[in-house]
């Protein structure tokens, strides 16, 4: 069997522009922010029985949904459910340009709703074309992805039955493969000083506040090097403005697709509290968890060769994409089932600037047709 006959019209010629348009605005319309995926889920879950799916869900509620092929083997394609941050009610705006946005005061939710939009068109398509040739496919769709990886860190992977996968869920130019992506850890630090009054006896306390301004000034931080970043993002403490502040508590990430990088960097990280904790009498507490680890997918592996093909069919530059930040291939990666991600046409995600060209998000939809339905590579 043939995905097409010699001559005939491509799969990827079959997405439907409107249609894809009309469930992606579905889509974003349903609010999703991340843990609180319940809607989303259940309307996912039906409308992928409705296309032919049989499905479960877990514990966490992450959905499995599984389609038959009409050859042997089966892949995973990869989409997480719910949004970033806290936004809802999503009204979406069409501009003149084709491109999507919104008014400014929320995220679209294209981060990951424009992947999920893409699987269902998909779906559609193989339903109305059973004499295309194409594999089994494992839709995940995944929960708290936005939260540190949670549904995909969760997951039972030996419910799949897949051998490498595609992570529909990147920015970057369309016809990008992210093969290699870092390990992050997550930072919690709390600096133990001694609170006093700051008006009558401001000797007698030690500032917290001081401690932990003197430890991220000395410590490297921003773009360390071409892989690696850390940042201190958020300090909470103090009771008063006349209280000298007896603890307070940082949280922060460290980055690197360099394993002895990312060590050095957090023994700076350590080592600058320690020091400032030490010279002023203060005490600190310094935990590191690792999110997720670091992957690098080969050229000559079976995913980047399928999705470098299908991309190289519509036409496109493969461009080879190296991630600052973590995706659910991550986890699959560690877990046994080799992945890369792939745009799906978003830009500025996580931001209220955030967008997506129609364009875009038809080619993301026509490569994944192309990935699914082109000959099986050995």
């Amino acid at each position: 069997m043939t995905s097409v006959a010699r001559g005939g019209p491509r799969p990827t010629d079959s997405v439907d522009r409107d249609r894809l348009l009309a469930t992606f605005l579905g889509l974003v319309a349903v609010d999703s922010p991340t843990g609180h995926e319940e809607s989303i889920g259940t309307i996912l879950e039906a409308r992928f029985r409705e296309l032919g799916c049989s499905t479960t869900k877990d514990d966490i509620g992450n959905i499995i949904a599984v389609y038959p092929g009409t050859r042997p083997g089966t892949i995973l394609v990869s989409t997480h459910m719910d949004t970033a941050g806290t936004d809802r009610g999503i009204v979406p705006i069409i501009g003149d340009d084709g491109v999507i946005r919104t008014d400014g005061s929320t995220i679209l939710g294209a981060d990951d709703k424009s992947g999920i939009a893409g699987c269902l068109e998909l779906l559609r398509l193989l339903q109305a074309n059973r004499h295309w040739s194409f594999p089994t496919i494992e839709f995940v769709s995944t929960v708290g992805e936005e939260r540190g990886l949670v549904g995909s860190r969760h997951l039972d992977v030996s419910r799949l039955e897949a051998t490498h996968g595609f992570v529909l869920d990147t920015a970057g130019v369309m016809g990008s493969i992210t093969y290699w992506s870092p390990t992050s850890v997550y930072l919690t630090i709390t600096v133990h000083g001694r609170k006093a009054h700051a008006g009558v006896e401001p000797e007698k306390g030690i500032s917290a506040v001081r401690v932990a301004a003197q430890a991220i000034a000395a410590m490297p931080l921003g773009r360390i090097d071409e892989e690696t970043v850390a940042n201190i993002g958020t300090i909470r403490g103090g009771e008063a403005r006349n209280v000298i502040p007896g603890t307070v508590e940082l949280e922060g990430m460290a980055r690197s697709h360099d394993q002895d990088k990312l060590d050095e960097q957090l023994e700076a990280m350590r080592s600058a509290f320690e020091r400032a904790a030490r010279e002023a009498g203060a005490t600190v507490d310094f935990a590191a968890e690792e999110v997720y680890r670091t992957y690098k997918i080969a050229e000559d592996a079976l995913p980047y060769r399928e999705a470098a093909a299908a991309t190289r069919s519509l036409g496109l530059e493969v461009t080879p994409r190296k991630s600052g930040g973590g995706t659910d291939g991550n986890y699959f990666n560690a877990k046994g089932i080799p992945c890369v991600a792939l745009p799906t046409g978003m830009v500025d995600e996580h931001a209220t600037s955030e967008h997506i060209a129609l364009d875009d998000m038809v080619l993301a939809c026509q490569n994944l047709v192309a990935i699914v339905t082109q000959p099986a590579q050995e």
